[in-house]
């Protein structure tokens, strides 16, 4: 076999003399430091973009999708240029991260940033999804049925629009301020 580097799509596939363990520690390095960059996009994401981008529909069009918009193509042409055939799939990773970041979480969500386990996170075998948080699962509906209210414009029952008051209220209460909600 030949000694010297044969690369095939930037990488030298020539393993002569390299130990399986030395190939899988360089994984190990490489995938730990693209977690890692994951995370440091999200928690930027959420520092450069005060709202909720980590929810934001691809078909949104108001002032802030245009603002995550060039954030995100810039994004996606980073990670295409780091080989990723398909970037929504770390994308998708970096949203969950900047949520769980966004709503007081660790990036796994599986604790809080000061490391309290949150109620209700349990390990999951893959077959079932793992239960959400008390926490998340507020924040999650009460953002939604906020959304859906506040799309309704004036059209809402006085109840409704009275109730739209206390949803707001509870989101406060749990961190989260609706002007940062993308609508």
């Amino acid at each position: 076999m030949p000694t010297e580097a044969i690369i095939v799509d930037g990488v030298d596939i020539n393993v002569t003399g390299v130990s399986l363990e030395s190939i899988l520690s360089d994984m190990v390095t490489v995938s730990k430091q693209a977690y890692g960059s994951h995370i440091r996009i999200g928690a930027k994401f959420n520092d450069i973009m005060p709202f909720a981008w980590y929810d934001m529909a691809a078909t949104e069009k108001s002032a802030d999708a245009k603002i995550f918009k060039g954030h995100k193509t810039t994004l996606y042409t980073a990670l295409k240029s780091a080989g990723h055939t398909n970037p929504s799939v770390p994308f998708k990773r970096i949203c969950d991260y900047g949520r769980n970041l966004a709503n007081g979480l660790a990036p796994n969500g599986k604790t809080t940033i000061d490391g309290v386990p949150v109620e209700g996170e349990a390990e999951s075998d893959g077959a079932a999804p793992a239960p959400r948080s008390a926490m998340l699962r507020n924040v999650e509906e009460l953002t939604a049925l906020w959304k859906f209210n506040d799309k309704q414009g004036g059209d809402l029952p006085a109840k409704v629009k009275a109730a739209q008051g206390h949803i707001q209220a509870a989101l406060k209460a749990l961190g989260l301020d609706v002007a940062n909600i993308a609508k």
